[in-house]
């Protein structure tokens, strides 16, 4: 009973010390805060990618547009030309998944919107007289004037994204921007 009583006092004794002492509680703090803090770097450092790209692409469907606006004929040597010069913007990122619909629009006066000629980069560019993929808002619209309309198409995966996909089910960060212009030269533009 004494031997079983004085284990007893040892335990609850050495359960004391460690409760009062202290000079390791910093490093149990830095172990415990430590992943929250990697996460975060990492988290930071994605985000960092994706606002990147997402400058990238409206850069891209901003300044097709303008260039094509700018000219009141186009060869479909020019335009394929342009829109693979184009794709450079996004480097150093990959490009492969990189979609570029340009389409120039004739608005009736009723305000709908149908495709007078389309050129695309990656995918298939849209029939003549279909209807505009995107509707063209009416602040920007004029009867008999046609309208540039550019649509960028890109996802952007990375190693954090990739590692995230299986709880949140989505595999990156997907971008689909568009750009409208007007012809600056003549109220059409030509493709030949």
């Amino acid at each position: 009973m004494k031997r079983s009583l004085s284990f007893f006092r040892c335990t609850l004794s050495a359960i004391r010390r460690l409760t009062h002492d202290r000079s390791a509680a910093s490093g149990v703090e830095f172990a415990l805060v430590l992943p929250i803090l990697v996460m975060l770097l990492f988290g930071t450092v994605d985000l960092g990618h994706a606002l990147t790209v997402s400058r990238k692409i409206d850069e891209i469907a901003s300044s097709t547009g303008d260039m094509i606006s700018q000219q009141s004929s186009w060869t479909k040597s020019d335009v394929a030309k342009l829109l693979t010069g184009a794709s450079f913007i996004l480097q150093p990122y990959d490009t492969t998944g990189l979609t570029i619909t340009l389409t120039v629009n004739d608005v009736s006066s009723s305000g709908s919107a149908t495709v007078n000629w389309s050129a695309a980069l990656n995918t298939t560019a849209l029939n003549s007289g279909t209807a505009s993929a995107i509707a063209i808002p009416s602040e920007i619209q004029e009867t008999d004037v046609q309208v540039v309309l550019t649509r960028v198409q890109y996802t952007l995966t990375t190693p954090v994204s990739a590692f995230f996909s299986n709880f949140t089910g989505m595999n990156g960060y997907s971008f689909d921007h568009h750009f409208f212009n007007r012809p600056r030269v003549t109220d059409k533009i030509t493709y030949n």
